[in-house]
């Protein structure tokens, strides 16, 4: 086991995201506050003005061609844009492991997102919501999934 290098938690889920950091494993965990973010107005933007309506080749039937429902789409951006923000410190080596905490959709769509550099660092995996937790409780978590894992 090793137990040098620092290790970020990532709260997350469709809307709010908190980091919190881990110096040395199975120490204390403490907010980093100054990487806290919430889905912003820019996410919640429609992805185009007009969705398109697909019309059967035979007979009178049509159903639109979209089916994300505006809210989704907001929040995978918003996953995106955690994401993004996750890769710029991995490229800028702020951490050497991750942990990510959230809830089963947001989860999948925060691994359908991860870089490379991200992967390579991903240590453990919660599918629960901790955005709410404070960072005791976060420790304690993370210890919980680092035994399950």
């Amino acid at each position: 086991m090793i137990n040098e290098g620092v290790t970020w938690i990532v709260a997350a889920d469709g809307g709010h995201v908190r980091v919190f950091e881990e110096r040395r494993r199975a120490g204390d965990v403490r907010e980093l506050a100054d990487l806290a973010m919430r889905i912003s107005e820019s996410d919640r933007r429609p992805s185009h003005a007009h969705t398109a309506t697909v019309h059967e080749r035979a007979g009178y039937g049509r159903h639109a061609g979209e089916q994300t429902k505006p809210e989704q789409a907001a929040e995978e951006r918003f996953l995106a844009r955690a994401v993004e923000t996750l890769h710029a410190a991995a490229q800028r080596r702020a951490f050497d492991r991750l942990a990510i905490m959230a809830p089963p959709t947001a989860l999948g769509e925060i691994r359908r997102r991860l870089t490379a550099p991200l992967v390579a660092r991903l240590d453990v995996t919660d599918p629960h919501n901790r955005t709410l937790d404070d960072a005791e409780a976060i420790r304690e978590h993370l210890r919980e999934a680092r035994a399950r894992g």
